[in-house]
């Protein structure tokens, strides 16, 4: 009795269940030809269930169709998942398309090894193999594609949003370097017009001797505030030349905070307010001692000339054993929000369970956040005060220090600095 030759469908259903014998080693020799690829860098890490990943799914599909069953996922939507699995593991897109070319090397070889072992399998039956792991291959690499082509665009728009925003950082900093400069320069020249005006009615000869004291008093008090703001457009020429830089050396930020109060208590005791200083007897730190130093006595000067009454309080302490707190308050009228929120950095003061001026204040700054109005700073914080706060805010990006800032309007500010114990020559 002749035995009836195996119909194509029998044959093709007898390539879908060699595959699935042959899947463990199918997995195996793909992994050894990826590996054997020094092009692909990326495997000592993945283990083998990283490695496999969307692939024993892919096959699935494979042999579903060589059995002309109906797949529950198409191979695209499968290598999407694949691609995205590659692309969070770091792969590039050159990566994961040798991957698939390996992939498809190896199925290839079990066809080979398939005809092999089964000699008389119709030839038109191998072909539809043939054909059936090439569509699938195909439609992985088109899913892997398109995944990593939304990846890429999605990147270059946010680096296309990136580099707007930092267009608009410098165009905003152009901007209130611009509106500083205007306002320093209204300062010099409102200082220059009076001392000029007093030297000139100095020289009448028909000068009262209470009309020459009262000029000469008018030059005492000018001419110190011209040498500031002069010293402060040279410190600000400095810091925006990159000129500045870190001495660093051990210091002792107690001794060094406490002379400063006590050199800046004339300047109290004139506006008839209070100075003190608080904290440890000693505060040994490695650091910048000039550049502290400077940002304190900007802090504190413009402190003192914009509160009227109440009085200025500073502090330190050491927070832990990587950074030191320095802190300044007074009960002044209270910074201008855009200032505040500028001066440190859009950092607003989240009302921490330690915050001064928690009590009815959810939001310190409610509502849109201002931009930074230096133009204004100086008729409502002091003259020159712009620049002095532009000069900490520099300083403390030097010195690696955070700032945040609390106000409150008719009350008062606190700045709290903290600042590096040690740093890495």
């Amino acid at each position: 009795m002749l035995h009836e030759a195996p119909t194509q469908g029998t044959q093709l259903a007898q390539l879908a269940t060699f595959l699935l014998s042959r899947r463990e080693a199918i997995m195996g020799n793909w992994r050894t030809i990826c590996e054997a690829d020094a092009s692909l860098n990326i495997l000592d890490g993945l283990t083998r269930e990283e490695f496999t990943d969307q692939v024993p799914s892919m096959l699935d599909v494979l042999e579903k169709r060589l059995q002309t069953e109906v797949e529950a996922l198409s191979p695209y939507q499968i290598a999407r998942e694949h691609g995205l699995h590659r692309w969070h593991k770091g792969y590039s897109l050159h990566e994961i398309l040798s991957e698939i070319a390996h992939l498809h090397e190896t199925l290839l070889a079990e066809l080979r090894l398939f005809w092999s072992q089964s000699p008389k399998v119709d030839h038109g039956a191998l072909m539809i193999g043939y054909q059936q792991v090439s569509s699938l291959m195909h439609e992985a690499i088109g899913g892997s594609i398109a995944q990593y082509d939304e990846f890429q665009k999605a990147e270059a728009m946010e680096r296309a949003v990136n580099l707007q925003r930092a267009l608009d950082n410098v165009n905003e900093l152009v901007r209130q370097r611009g509106a500083m400069l205007r306002v320093a320069s209204h300062d010099l020249r409102s200082s220059f017009s009076v001392i000029q005006g007093a030297a000139s009615l100095l020289d009448m000869p028909d000068n009262t001797e209470q009309e020459r004291t009262e000029m000469l008093q008018i030059l005492h008090r000018n001419f110190p505030r011209l040498a500031s703001m002069l010293t402060e457009l040279m410190d600000l020429a400095r810091l925006e030349a990159g000129r500045e830089t870190l001495q660093i050396k051990p210091f002792d930020a107690a001794l060094l905070l406490r002379n400063l109060v006590e050199s800046l208590q004339p300047l109290a005791q004139e506006r008839s307010l209070f100075l003190n200083a608080d904290g440890p007897d000693q505060l040994p730190v490695m650091g910048d001692s000039t550049k502290i130093d400077r940002i304190v006595q900007n802090l504190v000067t413009n402190a003192l000339r914009s509160t009227t009454s109440g009085q200025v309080s500073v502090s330190w302490s050491r927070e832990n054993q990587f950074r030191w707190l320095l802190s300044i308050q007074d009960t002044g009228p209270g910074l201008p929000s855009g200032s505040a929120l500028w001066l440190s950095d859009q950092l607003r003061p989240a009302v921490e369970s330690n915050a001064v001026f928690s009590e009815n204040t959810p939001d310190i700054f409610p509502g849109p956040k201002p931009a930074l109005a230096i133009g204004h700073m100086s008729a409502q914080a002091g003259e020159g005060e712009g620049i002095g706060l532009y000069i900490v805010k520099r300083l403390c990006e030097l010195l690696n220090a955070s700032l945040d800032v609390e106000t409150r309007f008719g009350t008062g500010t606190i700045i709290r600095i903290r600042i590096p114990v040690n740093y890495t020559q």
